[in-house]
């Protein structure tokens, strides 16, 4: 008998046209059925926010290749809610969301749409993936497409604890010069951020964020650290939120 393929929702946060995503299709489109749903535009840094106040629309989308999938002009999360309970006839077996331009580690997790669209698909017990490549600009995605097959391939199989998915950032360096894969945890790496001061044409007054990244512990566990010693790193998180460890010194307190 042969077995089932997987049905694969693939997301982003970089849009239905970034490389990345037609980077992840050519690899996931080789392990099973993939639907594409995505942002229609960029939607970096938008953390899980869902739209609530304007409608959603969708417009099928055709790229080179056989590349077609469902841009979606709302968030990350969006894509996989409307995926899930729209556009397929049935529920995935995982979502993998990426393959993001730019690293996803430490705080900046936070922030990240790549990871929330993951997050989104824990939400209805799916496993689900965060990949992304530490490079902004550009970058080779094959070691990543090779990784992601690996992975995926593999969580399939495995499956996820409830609640927990893995998010994957890959260095931007030849296959070759990968090292390996560590088992990492989230780090404290950060953006320090701060605000220009500008003037348009018209003499009005507006702010353009700027700052550095900022790394205050170089511990080889956490994610950060692994991706700049070339080292695969996967972290598996949670949405979970709250300190357990905490949660019976806080009963002792009175609240007057």
């Amino acid at each position: 008998m042969v077995p089932k393929q997987p049905n694969i929702l693939i997301t982003n946060d970089d849009g239905i046209h970034a490389p990345g995503i037609y980077a992840l299709w050519e690899a996931m489109k080789e392990l099973g059925e993939v639907t594409v749903v995505a942002p229609d535009t960029e939607k970096s840094a938008v953390g899980h926010a869902i739209t609530l106040s304007n409608p959603i629309r969708i417009q099928k989308i055709e790229r080179h290749g056989g590349f077609t999938g469902y841009a979606v002009n709302g968030t990350p999360a969006d894509c996989v809610k409307i995926a899930v309970r729209s556009l397929l006839k049935d529920k995935p077996d995982i979502v993998v969301s990426g393959i993001n331009s730019g690293a996803n580690v430490g705080n900046n997790i936070i922030y990240s749409g790549t990871v929330s669209a993951a997050t989104e698909g824990v939400f209805y017990n799916i496993p689900s993936v965060a990949i992304s490549l530490d490079s902004i600009y550009g970058g080779d995605f094959n070691p990543s497409k090779t990784i992601s097959k690996y992975v995926v391939n593999t969580v399939v199989k495995k499956g996820l604890p409830k609640g927990t998915l893995l998010n994957i950032n890959i260095p931007n360096v030849p296959e070759t010069q990968l090292k390996g894969i560590k088992i990492t945890r989230q780090g404290d790496v950060f953006f320090r951020d701060w605000f220009e001061k500008r003037e348009d044409p018209r003499g009005r007054i507006y702010y353009w964020m700027s700052g550095e990244v900022v790394t205050p512990n170089s511990n080889s566990e956490m994610d950060s650290s692994a991706l700049k010693s070339d080292y695969i790193s996967i972290t598996p998180i949670h949405y979970d939120l709250t300190n357990h460890d905490y949660l019976d010194e806080l009963k002792k307190w009175k609240f007057e």
